[in-house]
């Protein structure tokens, strides 16, 4: 057993004797700090696995990073290829807008270009049933109105009959009619004398010829008949000729006691 004298044998024992370094330990340090190495042993364990944890989050975050850059990076490409798409889709509304502008200037002229080719078309199968009454009136007469022995006093402006014109002069000197409904007369589209088949009798006949017979053409013919009346002092027959008539027209040409006349000559091809 080692004697303690001084301060170095002391030393000495406890550097020689580990359970005595041990015992003086316990007797001088607090559990608490006797527990140190191991908590700082702990804490150091602790410390690492944080550690490790934190550059595990840390390499998170960067590939999080990473993806949201990548992520922006498309955005901002597919951003600017729309922005592109955009652009070059108005400007092809903008053509499309103006190519549309130029097709209802187009349709609007095809338009008027049909309507006139219509009014010409119409015009034409008008004047086609005039020609055709006019060069048959005698035969529709006589089929239609029961007319026979028949004279075309007027066919058309200026060509009038020599007899039609003196008795004209004459009612106008008389003063029976007027310089009006003269030069309204004139403008018939055919006038007729021919002896009507009921009775034997002679009579004159103020005709209006139209495709499609209309209040006007009845009007027309309603008052030149009356002003060929007061001319020759004699019967006078009011007709409308044509292709087609409504039922108000009808109407009305027996209310003016017009004969209404569409014939069979016109129904042909």
């Amino acid at each position: 057993m080692t004697t303690i004298h001084t301060t170095d044998d002391l030393v000495r024992a406890l550097r020689e004797q580990p359970e005595l370094l041990q015992a003086v330990r316990s007797l001088v340090l607090t559990d608490e700090l006797l527990d140190t190495p191991r908590r700082v042993a702990s804490l150091e364990e602790s410390l690492q696995r944080l550690t490790e944890r934190v550059d595990s989050l840390a390499a998170t975050v960067a590939v999080l990073l990473q993806t949201v850059n990548e992520f922006i990076d498309a955005t901002n490409r597919r951003l600017a290829a729309l922005e592109t798409d955009v652009a070059e889709l108005k400007t092809d509304v903008k053509v499309l807008k103006d190519d549309v502008t130029v097709l209802k200037t187009d349709v609007a002229e095809l338009k008027t270009d049909v309507k006139v080719l219509k009014d010409d078309v119409g015009g034409l199968k008008g004047s086609d049933v005039e020609r055709r009454a006019r060069d048959n009136i005698l035969n529709i007469a006589k089929d239609e109105l029961g007319f026979t022995r028949g004279r075309v006093l007027l066919r058309g402006s200026g060509d009038i009959d020599p007899q039609l014109r003196a008795a004209i002069e004459q009612a106008e000197a008389r003063g029976a009619v007027t310089e009006n409904d003269v030069d309204n007369l004139l403008v018939a589209d055919i006038i007729i004398r021919a002896r009507r088949g009921s009775d034997r009798r002679y009579v004159y006949a103020a005709i209006e010829v139209a495709r499609t017979i209309g209040n006007r053409d009845i009007e027309r013919a309603c008052d030149r008949a009356g002003t060929l009346a007061a001319i020759t002092d004699e019967e006078t027959v009011a007709a409308v000729i044509g292709e087609a008539i409504q039922p108000q027209q009808i109407a009305l040409a027996q209310r003016k006691d017009v004969r209404v006349v569409l014939p069979a000559i016109f129904s042909l091809e």
